[in-house]
Order: structure tokens, then sequence, then C-alpha cells
């Protein structure tokens, strides 16, 4: 079920998704849950006599679409880019990716699974930051992974959606991975001529050299209203330097980020949070004690 007429259309029926849809690794959100909300919506819109225009994204929530492997890049000790390319046939002109920044998808591959967030798109590719580890049959597929494979996309999901100047500052605290869901969220409001929002990226790290993504952050921090500071847990050399980034030694923890946060007035000030559940729950308790109520955790 993988034709093009089944984008998602919010004036139509969902289409069912068949057994062969669903990987049954357990994924979450699985296409049946997501097809149940999807019709839920039909249902209701139905009712009601709304009417809403198609968005012609080449994605669909409920069903996969093929894509192909057509660049992927070392870019540090356990990370790598990977770019993928939509393969089936556009039926329409006007359909393109419709992701907005800080969205995930769930990609496919062979008999497994895995959520990822990615860090840039366009009309019909789409780009991944991704950490390799040591055990796991995705990463085990995506270590021997070759130009010209395929991979199955469908989403995208996550509710954040960013409204511009809607805040005077955003604090970006991040672990690890967690980066890519803030940095495309960052790199929008930077590309926006009209945003005045100030945005401070913090992310925290084990060693230098696992830190991705380097020349994009200092490519960001030529702007005005961008910063960027780095916690490396692991560093060797104090006096390390990377050129538009602060280098700190050490670990985000509750003692960093009250300091980081003890200048930011708590209704102008939004708090994006993403890394591990343990990461997540300590930093969000952490910015509630300080009375920000503007917070938004990417699981």
């Amino acid at each position: 079920m993988n034709s093009d007429n089944s984008n998602d259309s919010e004036t139509s029926q969902p289409v069912t998704p068949s057994n062969d849809d669903c990987c049954h690794n357990a994924c979450d959100p699985c296409i049946f849950d997501i097809h149940r909300k999807l019709l839920e919506q039909y249902e209701r819109k139905k009712k009601l006599n709304i009417k809403v225009q198609n968005r012609n994204n080449l994605l669909c929530s409920f069903l996969y679409k093929n894509f192909v492997v057509i660049n992927k890049t070392v870019v540090s000790e356990c990370y790598i880019l990977l770019c993928l390319k939509y393969q089936e046939h556009k039926s329409r002109n006007d359909a393109s990716l419709l992701i907005n920044p800080g969205q995930h998808v769930m990609l496919h591959l062979k008999d497994a699974t895995k959520p990822l967030t990615p860090i840039s798109w366009t009309d019909d590719s789409i780009q991944f930051l991704i950490k390799l580890y040591h055990n796991g049959k995705f990463n085990t597929y995506l270590k021997n992974i070759k130009l010209g494979d395929e991979i199955r996309i469908r989403g995208p999901y996550g509710n954040f959606k960013y409204k511009s100047n809607s805040f005077q500052n955003i604090i970006m605290f991040s672990m690890g991975s967690g980066i890519t869901a803030v940095y495309p969220i960052a790199k929008s409001i930077v590309d926006n001529e009209l945003e005045e929002t100030k945005i401070h990226l913090i992310g925290g790290f084990q060693n230098i050299l696992q830190i991705p993504l380097k020349k994009e952050l200092q490519d960001l921090s030529d702007y005005w209203n961008f910063k960027c500071t780095l916690y490396i847990s692991q560093l060797r050399n104090n006096a390390y330097n990377l050129h538009g980034i602060n280098i700190k030694s050490g670990r985000l923890n509750n003692l960093t980020i009250s300091k980081m946060l003890e200048d930011n007035i708590n209704n102008t000030t939004l708090i994006l949070i993403c890394g591990t559940n343990e990461f997540n729950r300590s930093v969000e308790q952490w910015t509630r004690c300080m009375n920000h109520t503007y917070i938004h955790v990417f699981e």
C-alpha cells in the first residue's frame, strides 16, 4: 500500500493499513494506532461538515513510503549523516516533504524499525544525523548500508509547533543525539530574517570527538541571535577552542543549568529539552523548580 494516492488526506476517509504494512516491532506509534486516530478525526470533521485542503505530503503517517540512500558520511567518532531521496512516482507536481522542525519519522530497514528526527529536508530528500551504537539490529544494518539501498519511512509525528517571535529567548538543553531535535528548530529561526528571538543551544557530550554538526553550529554562531555552549564531561585539554562555540569542561547538571537560566525571565523564555529519559526528567524538574512553565520535552 505504498501508492501515492494514499497521501495523508484530511477530506477523504483514511485508507485502512493491511497486516503487511505493520512491521510487528512494537513501534510507537504503530500504524494501526495512527489509522485509528485519523479515522476518529475524519468522522468528527465529517459530522461537523469541516473541509480542509489536502496537504499533498509525500510522507504518510500510517503507510511506509520508499526512499533510497543517496549519501552516507561519517561526521564524528560515532555519528553518520544519512541522506535519503524519495523514490516513488510523484503523481502531483505540488507534492513535497512537509515536516515541522522538531518532528520525527519512523525508519524501517529490513526487519528493524527506529524513530529518528531529520535535521534537514528538501521537496523530495531528507537527511538524518544518526548515532551508531555498538549493538542493536538497526545499527548493524546502518553500518553496512550502501548507496542505492532502500529504506522505508512513515510520519511525521510530534506536536511541537513554534510560532514566530512568540518568545524573547529559547534555551535548548540537549544530551548526545538529542541535538537532532533542537538543531533544525534553531536553524529555522535563525534563517528567518523577521525573527527577533534569541537562541542558546546547550549540549552535553562525553568527548570532543563525539561532537557532531561542528561546522553547522559554527555557521549558526555567526548570527546575532544564536549562541552555543557545549559541556564536555571528558575534556582533556581545557584550552580546546572551537570557533564560535563556547566549550566548557563538566556535565549538564542542576548547578550548571540553574546558572544558565538565572538571567532569563520566566514568562518570556521557552525551554526545549531532548536527551535520554533520565536527562529529560531531571532537566524538566530543575527548570520547573526555577518557576519556568513554558517547557517542551522531546521524548
